[in-house]
Protein backbone atom coordinates (compact mmCIF):
# COMPACT_ATOMS: atom_id res chain seq x y z
CA UNK A 1 0.00 0.00 0.00
CA UNK A 2 1.45 3.56 -0.60
CA UNK A 3 2.09 5.62 1.96
CA UNK A 4 2.37 9.54 2.51
CA UNK A 5 5.63 9.53 2.18
CA UNK A 6 5.47 7.60 -0.75
CA UNK A 7 3.62 9.76 -2.61
CA UNK A 8 4.74 12.77 -1.40
CA UNK A 9 8.27 11.67 -2.56
CA UNK A 10 7.39 11.20 -5.56
CA UNK A 11 5.24 14.41 -5.76
CA UNK A 12 8.12 16.16 -4.11
CA UNK A 13 10.81 14.98 -7.35
CA UNK A 14 7.86 15.75 -10.08
CA UNK A 15 7.84 19.49 -8.63
CA UNK A 16 11.09 20.40 -6.67
CA UNK A 17 11.86 23.50 -8.89
CA UNK A 18 8.24 25.11 -7.97
CA UNK A 19 8.69 23.55 -4.57
CA UNK A 20 11.57 25.93 -3.50
CA UNK A 21 8.77 29.02 -3.93
CA UNK A 22 7.29 27.11 -0.26
CA UNK A 23 9.94 29.31 1.14
CA UNK A 24 8.29 32.17 -0.23
CA UNK A 25 5.09 31.61 0.49
CA UNK A 26 4.67 34.51 3.20
CA UNK A 27 3.24 37.22 1.13
CA UNK A 28 2.93 40.15 3.18
CA UNK A 29 0.92 43.83 2.51
CA UNK A 30 3.34 45.94 1.13
CA UNK A 31 4.85 45.62 -2.32
CA UNK A 32 7.88 43.43 -1.32
CA UNK A 33 7.89 40.56 1.34
CA UNK A 34 10.96 40.76 4.06
CA UNK A 35 13.39 39.58 1.69
CA UNK A 36 12.82 42.36 -1.09
CA UNK A 37 10.92 40.24 -3.13
CA UNK A 38 8.46 41.64 -5.26
CA UNK A 39 5.19 40.40 -4.09
CA UNK A 40 3.87 39.77 -7.07
CA UNK A 41 6.79 37.47 -8.06
CA UNK A 42 5.97 35.64 -4.66
CA UNK A 43 2.21 35.16 -5.97
CA UNK A 44 3.96 33.86 -9.12
CA UNK A 45 5.71 31.49 -7.17
CA UNK A 46 2.59 30.72 -5.24
CA UNK A 47 0.85 30.08 -8.38
CA UNK A 48 3.43 27.69 -9.58
CA UNK A 49 3.49 25.56 -6.20
CA UNK A 50 0.02 24.85 -6.76
CA UNK A 51 0.18 23.77 -10.14
CA UNK A 52 3.09 21.62 -9.88
CA UNK A 53 1.86 19.72 -6.83
CA UNK A 54 -1.59 19.35 -8.38
CA UNK A 55 -0.16 18.03 -11.78
CA UNK A 56 2.14 15.89 -9.60
CA UNK A 57 -0.97 14.70 -7.36
CA UNK A 58 -2.88 13.55 -10.42
CA UNK A 59 -0.03 11.83 -12.10
CA UNK A 60 0.76 9.76 -9.22
CA UNK A 61 -3.33 9.40 -9.51
CA UNK A 62 -4.32 10.10 -5.89
CA UNK A 63 -7.53 10.66 -5.40
CA UNK A 64 -9.14 13.64 -5.16
CA UNK A 65 -10.62 13.13 -1.64
CA UNK A 66 -6.83 12.92 -0.27
CA UNK A 67 -5.27 15.69 -2.55
CA UNK A 68 -5.37 18.10 0.48
CA UNK A 69 -4.47 15.65 2.69
CA UNK A 70 -0.94 15.02 0.70
CA UNK A 71 -0.62 18.70 -0.55
CA UNK A 72 -0.44 20.72 2.97
CA UNK A 73 1.70 17.30 3.82
CA UNK A 74 4.19 19.62 1.57
CA UNK A 75 3.53 22.77 3.13
CA UNK A 76 6.89 24.59 5.12
CA UNK A 77 7.56 27.00 7.62
CA UNK A 78 4.95 30.13 7.42
CA UNK A 79 2.60 28.13 4.79
CA UNK A 80 2.31 25.19 7.21
CA UNK A 81 1.36 27.47 10.30
CA UNK A 82 -1.19 29.62 7.96
CA UNK A 83 -2.39 26.17 7.09
CA UNK A 84 -3.28 24.94 10.07
CA UNK A 85 -5.29 28.29 11.80
CA UNK A 86 -7.28 27.62 8.41
CA UNK A 87 -7.70 23.93 9.14
CA UNK A 88 -9.17 24.40 12.18
CA UNK A 89 -11.82 26.86 10.91
CA UNK A 90 -12.85 24.77 7.93
CA UNK A 91 -12.97 21.33 9.93
CA UNK A 92 -15.47 22.56 12.87
CA UNK A 93 -18.32 20.31 11.04
CA UNK A 94 -15.32 17.31 11.18
CA UNK A 95 -15.78 16.83 7.48
CA UNK A 96 -13.06 16.62 5.32
CA UNK A 97 -12.06 19.63 3.13
CA UNK A 98 -12.81 19.92 -0.18
CA UNK A 99 -9.87 20.41 -3.08
CA UNK A 100 -11.58 23.52 -4.57
CA UNK A 101 -12.07 24.68 -1.05
CA UNK A 102 -8.34 24.27 0.10
CA UNK A 103 -7.37 25.81 -3.29
CA UNK A 104 -9.88 28.91 -2.95
CA UNK A 105 -8.18 29.53 0.18
CA UNK A 106 -4.76 28.72 -1.38
CA UNK A 107 -5.08 31.66 -3.27
CA UNK A 108 -6.81 34.16 -1.20
CA UNK A 109 -3.87 33.81 0.87
CA UNK A 110 -0.93 33.65 -1.67
CA UNK A 111 -2.45 35.48 -4.96
CA UNK A 112 -5.01 37.85 -3.93
CA UNK A 113 -7.16 39.77 -6.53
CA UNK A 114 -4.44 43.20 -6.58
CA UNK A 115 -1.59 40.51 -7.62
CA UNK A 116 -3.56 38.59 -10.02
CA UNK A 117 -4.60 42.42 -11.42
CA UNK A 118 -0.87 43.49 -11.48
CA UNK A 119 -0.05 40.49 -13.44
CA UNK A 120 -2.82 41.18 -15.87
CA UNK A 121 -1.56 45.00 -16.42
CA UNK A 122 2.04 43.46 -16.91
CA UNK A 123 0.43 41.44 -20.18
CA UNK A 124 -1.13 44.32 -21.38
CA UNK A 125 1.99 46.55 -21.39
CA UNK A 126 3.70 43.96 -22.34
CA UNK A 127 6.30 44.39 -25.26
CA UNK A 128 9.35 42.38 -27.26
CA UNK A 129 11.76 45.16 -26.82
CA UNK A 130 15.37 43.59 -26.82
CA UNK A 131 14.42 40.06 -25.86
CA UNK A 132 14.34 37.47 -28.55
CA UNK A 133 11.33 35.90 -29.74
CA UNK A 134 11.31 32.87 -27.55
CA UNK A 135 11.62 34.53 -24.42
CA UNK A 136 8.80 37.18 -25.15
CA UNK A 137 6.95 34.38 -26.19
CA UNK A 138 7.60 32.33 -22.70
CA UNK A 139 7.12 35.86 -20.73
CA UNK A 140 3.45 36.53 -23.05
CA UNK A 141 2.46 32.66 -22.29
CA UNK A 142 3.57 33.06 -18.43
CA UNK A 143 1.34 36.27 -17.91
CA UNK A 144 -1.79 34.99 -20.40
CA UNK A 145 -2.58 32.22 -17.43
CA UNK A 146 -3.72 35.39 -15.39
CA UNK A 147 -5.12 37.16 -17.64
CA UNK A 148 -9.03 37.72 -17.39
CA UNK A 149 -9.46 37.58 -20.84
CA UNK A 150 -7.59 34.11 -21.39
CA UNK A 151 -9.95 32.12 -19.22
CA UNK A 152 -11.82 29.27 -20.31
CA UNK A 153 -11.80 27.61 -23.51
CA UNK A 154 -8.85 28.45 -25.74
CA UNK A 155 -10.43 28.36 -28.90
CA UNK A 156 -12.16 31.65 -27.66
CA UNK A 157 -9.35 33.99 -27.09
CA UNK A 158 -6.84 32.42 -29.69
CA UNK A 159 -6.89 35.50 -32.01
CA UNK A 160 -6.89 37.82 -29.33
CA UNK A 161 -3.50 36.23 -27.99
CA UNK A 162 -2.18 36.42 -31.60
CA UNK A 163 -3.25 39.92 -32.28
CA UNK A 164 -1.93 41.70 -29.15
CA UNK A 165 1.83 39.16 -29.39
CA UNK A 166 1.59 41.07 -32.66
CA UNK A 167 1.37 44.23 -31.39
CA UNK A 168 4.00 43.64 -28.69
CA UNK A 169 6.66 42.87 -31.54
CA UNK A 170 9.11 45.02 -32.42
CA UNK A 171 8.64 47.08 -35.60
CA UNK A 172 11.17 44.98 -38.26
CA UNK A 173 8.85 41.78 -37.02
CA UNK A 174 5.77 43.10 -36.69
CA UNK A 175 5.85 44.40 -40.71
CA UNK A 176 7.00 41.05 -41.94
CA UNK A 177 4.24 39.13 -39.92
CA UNK A 178 1.22 41.20 -39.60
CA UNK A 179 0.38 40.73 -43.38
CA UNK A 180 -0.30 37.46 -42.78
CA UNK A 181 -3.18 37.53 -40.83
CA UNK A 182 -1.97 34.07 -38.71
CA UNK A 183 -4.62 33.42 -35.89
CA UNK A 184 -3.25 30.45 -34.57
CA UNK A 185 -0.77 31.39 -31.64
CA UNK A 186 2.04 27.97 -32.07
CA UNK A 187 1.98 29.24 -35.56
CA UNK A 188 2.51 32.87 -34.77
CA UNK A 189 5.43 31.95 -32.76
CA UNK A 190 7.07 29.98 -35.07
CA UNK A 191 6.94 31.73 -37.95
CA UNK A 192 8.48 35.25 -35.81
CA UNK A 193 11.28 33.23 -34.91
CA UNK A 194 11.62 31.90 -38.58
CA UNK A 195 11.45 35.87 -39.51
CA UNK A 196 13.94 36.73 -36.54
CA UNK A 197 16.78 33.86 -38.01
CA UNK A 198 16.66 35.08 -40.96
CA UNK A 199 17.29 38.58 -40.22
CA UNK A 200 20.34 37.52 -38.27
CA UNK A 201 21.60 35.95 -41.47
CA UNK A 202 21.37 38.49 -43.96
CA UNK A 203 24.43 41.01 -42.89
CA UNK A 204 26.20 37.34 -43.02
CA UNK A 205 25.16 36.73 -46.76
CA UNK A 206 25.85 40.48 -47.84
CA UNK A 207 29.38 40.14 -46.79
CA UNK A 208 29.99 36.81 -48.90
CA UNK A 209 29.10 38.78 -52.00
Amino acid sequence: MTTMNDVAEAVREAAVAAARAVDCLGVRNGNENEHGEDSTLVATNADNWFRAIERSLRAQHVPESQHVEFATYMLEGEAEYWWKGIQRLLQQDEGDIPWNTFKDEFYKKYFPRAARDAKGMELMQLKQGNTTVAEYARKFDDLCRFSRICQGNPADFEEWKCLKFEGGLRDDLMSSVVPLEIRNFAEMVNKCKLVEECAKKEPTTIKSR
